[in-house]
């Protein structure tokens, strides 16, 4: 693995030597631009005196160590760790340590704005990167006390978990801002953050009073919708408050919008950091990105309970933190904001993550083994998020809604800032609910794959003689043959006119192979039969004849945004499988998407639409396919009301789908402002523009001269994105070695990444896949994990879809990489996986 490891096993066997109490953390951040100084202060047991242990800390060198009072010299320093002397029954460590900041979103970054040279500081530490910027026993159930201050130049804001206790002047430049003494938190829940930010404040008045605040950095806080944000940070403290029974249990609740930040958002205590472009939007956007911005405010919210307060023992319930955080935000936004459809777009887009997640050979258990850091940073996948929310969703189903919150109010009383496991939880559920819930646990939570329900239909005289649920074992992993619970509905479906009307739904308990909907036996037959309707279970979803030939001309007559995002679902899904050709699936939803309401399905839509025609049509149909779907999105972007929603979706997907030259021209056009009703404004500007230099049709001179119109961070990243983007092999090559040069930051990284692998660009991109199986190791072992992992997946040759490519895929597996770390060999087992589902799908649409 590259960079920083810690076993289960260490950890276990840690704990069983030393308590961790309290941590003084004392930061000089006004030393360099490269390096600054930590002083940590541990106080903690020895539980078995004078045996030794080790502390992980991340540095440059180590100043001073002294343990009770006694210095002692640190030999043989590795830059990760360093070994105690012998322990007493209760000790005091002091290290001082020269730490470097990190320009890969690891540990403590460090980011120069480009529009005003301010500097801009920020951590993110889970799953084990505290160490990065102080020493630790970083592991989740070695809970302390955190007291932490801050050296840093008079004119930053400087946040951290708790509020400010005091600020003094240090010489004439700097000040020493002194934090509150925190409540028992792990280490990977501490944070700091600090620069130039500006910042708004506000307070929630519930069963007790929280400020909140929102930062930014100065050059992009213009753009903070503050009475949005604190809208939906107030209506979730309300809603959780009542739903939990609790409290929030911290103090202040800050929100900041960082730059070139990896992830989402982190639920760190009282300084929840988020990725900018989720928190705030420069130009203007779809209600499906403002839904995604409150399920994540949610999401993260909803941490403070289950995470932070209640804490897992180890990473093996990392899927709970996040599974229970995504379930109860897409409640809380659906019940409780404005974003009343935010299921839908569960299912739309979260969902059809964990379905891609988990029919690879990599699938895994929900509740799965981590047995080291390197599992867990490779298992923050669809199947901890996205699979463990619904598998929640049909627990609820299972025990009932209000024994459910019953149980999680008992557990948040019984556990407050302790740490458990998986079986705590359902203790507290089994008792609420009466029921034993060790066979449901056993087949949803510890085993892996998806099954498939379909419908078993025998006519008599027009009407139902059977209407039966097959359930199929998930074809991943291979050999599976687990059948498993699900409390769903099944809904037939008339068509009136244009329209597909609902006629009725009931409830099944379906289990094993073969379920009898007896209830439903003697109905007419419907033109559409529906399983699963509701979304309240997670299987795939299959049609039988007559409700394919309905959907082919009446999927827009369906009024249920839920129903017809499972339908959209099902029909994605069944091409990725091979079993509906790219070519009929882009026919429906052509035929469909026009009509469609909902823009969350729009979007969805959209993109697969694109990956249907570079991934799963016959390359001897893919031209034409290319013209077709231009054709139709620029008649969908020119019939959409001005200003609207799905005007700026379909101006996007047109754009980006464009295959004639004529097309292309009108991609100019369009960036010069032809579409009345349409804001090109940065964001979308930049999209057209690469848009265009994808084609040929700008060049670097333009990539230019835009990046100096829009002098921003963003700016910066799309130029770099852009200039990748050139269809020639000079800037092919370019790219190829800035991002194996393991020099750049983490988003200029990645988005030369983008720019480089570009589907219509697979002729350049041939002589690069010898290059890029010969370099993985090396690159795997000298970059950081974020870096390489990055680097490995975005690289990797997917747009070639050969069963050459797959061949020299899997020879590495074989030959090369057969020793290569776990992480790196499941991202080369995933991208072959889906070389093969390109190829068997591509053999459907010939």
């Amino acid at each position: 693995m590259p960079g920083i490891n810690l076993t289960r096993d260490e950890a276990a066997t840690r704990s069983t030597l030393v308590k961790t109490h309290s941590y003084r953390i004392d930061l000089d951040l006004t030393t360099s631009a490269e390096t600054f100084v930590a002083k940590t202060t541990v106080k903690f047991s020895g539980l078995k005196p004078g045996q030794s242990t080790f502390i992980d800390a991340v540095g440059k060198r180590v100043l001073s160590a002294t343990l009770n009072g006694v210095a002692f010299e640190v030999k043989d320093y590795d830059g990760e760790t360093i070994h105690l002397p012998a322990l007493a029954a209760e000790n005091e460590l002091s290290l001082e340590i020269e730490a470097k900041y990190s320009n890969t979103g690891e540990g403590l970054h460090r980011f120069v704005d480009p529009a005003d040279n301010e500097v801009y500081l920020y951590t993110q530490f889970e799953t084990g990167d505290a160490r990065q910027m102080y020493a630790c026993f970083d592991q989740p159930d070695q809970k302390a006390t955190f007291t932490i201050s801050a050296i840093t130049p008079k004119h930053w804001e400087v946040i951290s978990n708790y509020d400010i206790d005091s600020v003094t002047d240090v010489g004439s430049d700097s000040k020493l801002t002194q934090f509150k003494e925190s409540q028992v938190i792990s280490t990977y829940v501490t944070a700091i953050v600090a620069g130039a930010y500006q910042y708004v404040k506000d307070e929630y008045v519930g069963e007790k009073t929280i400020p909140l605040g929102i930062y930014a950095r100065k050059s992009f806080f213009k753009y903070v919708d503050a009475d949005n944000i604190f809208k939906v940070t107030k209506q979730g403290f309300a809603y959780f408050e009542k739903t939990f029974g609790l409290a929030y249990p911290f103090g202040k609740y800050d929100q900041l919008a960082v730059a070139e930040y990896n992830w989402g958002a982190m639920e760190n205590v009282g300084c929840v950091t988020f990725h900018e472009d989720v928190l705030i939007f420069r130009s203007k956007v779809t209600e499906s990105k403002h839904l995604g911005r409150a399920s994540t405010i949610l999401h993260e919210m909803a941490h403070m309970w289950f995470g932070d307060l209640v804490t897992m023992a180890w990473w093996e319930d990392l899927w709970l933190n996040e599974s229970f955080a995504e379930w109860a935000s897409y409640m809380a936004t659906s019940e409780a904001t404005q974003y009343t459809t935010a299921w839908t777009e569960f299912n739309a887009l979260r969902k059809n993550w964990a379905y891609r997640q988990d029919q690879q050979s990599t699938t895994h258990p929900i509740a799965t083994e981590m047995k080291d850091l390197e599992d867990v940073k490779t298992n923050f996948d669809g199947i901890s998020y996205a699979k463990g929310a619904s598998v929640l969703q049909q627990l609820v189903e299972h025990v009932g809604r209000e024994n459910f919150i019953k149980g999680l109010r008992i557990y948040f009383t019984k556990h407050a800032f302790k740490n458990t496991t998986l079986n705590d939880l359902m203790v507290e559920l089994e008792a609420t609910s009466g029921r034993d819930l060790k066979p449901w646990a056993a087949t949803w939570l510890k085993t892996a794959g998806v099954n498939t329900l379909r419908p078993e239909i025998e006519i008599e005289s027009g009407k139902y003689k059977k209407l039966a649920i097959k359930q199929e074992a998930p074809t991943m992993p291979v050999g599976s043959k687990e059948l498993r619970p699900h409390r769903l509905r099944v809904a037939l479906f008339d068509i009136s006119g244009d329209a597909l009307v609902k006629r009725t739904s009931v409830a099944l308990d379906v289990a094993g192979a073969t379920t009898e909907a007896t209830e439903l036996h003697g109905e007419k037959e419907a033109d559409l039969v529906l399983i699963n309707d509701g979304d309240l279970s997670y299987a795939k979803l299959r049609f039988d004849d007559r409700s394919i030939a309905t959907l082919k001309s009446h999927l827009g007559g369906l009024n249920e945004p839920l129903a017809r995002a499972l339908i959209w679902a099902s029909l994605w899904d069944s091409v990725r499988d091979g079993e509906l050709s790219a070519s009929d699936y882009i026919a429906i939803a052509l035929n469909a998407l026009g009509t469609e309401s909902d823009i969350s399905i729009v979007s969805a839509t959209n993109a697969n639409i694109e990956t249907a025609i570079w991934f799963y049509a016959s390359p001897a149909n893919r031209n034409a396919l290319r013209a077709t779907v231009s054709d139709a999105l620029n008649k969908f972007l020119k019939a959409a009301p001005a200003g609207s929603d799905h005007q700026l979706a379909f101006a996007r997907a047109f754009a980006e789908s464009a295959a004639t030259d004529a097309q292309g021209k009108e991609i100019l056009e369009i960036l010069n402002g032809s579409i009345k009703g349409l804001t090109v404004d940065a964001e979308i500007r930049w999209h057209l523009l690469i848009c265009a230099v994808k084609r040929g049709l700008l060049g670097s001179s333009d990539i230019d001269a835009e990046v100096a119109k829009d002098n921003t961070a963003h700016g910066k990243q799309y130029g770099a994105l852009a200039h990748a983007a050139i269809p020639t092999t000079a800037a092919k090559e370019s790219a190829f070695k800035a991002v194996t040069s393991a020099k750049l930051s983490n988003t200029i990284h990645s988005y030369t990444c983008r720019g480089f692998n570009v589907a219509m660009h697979s002729e350049l991109l041939a002589p690069y896949t010898d290059q890029y199986f010969a370099i993985l190791i090396d690159l795997w072992t000298t970059a950081g994990y974020e870096i390489a992992e990055t680097t490995a997946t975005m690289l990797f040759p997917s747009f070639i879809v050969t069963e050459e490519t797959l061949a020299k895929a899997q020879k590495w597996l074989d030959v090369t990489g057969k020793d290569a770390a776990n992480a790196l060999r499941r991202v080369i087992i995933e991208g072959r996986d889906a070389l093969a589902r390109s190829l068997r799908a591509q053999k459907k649409d010939a």
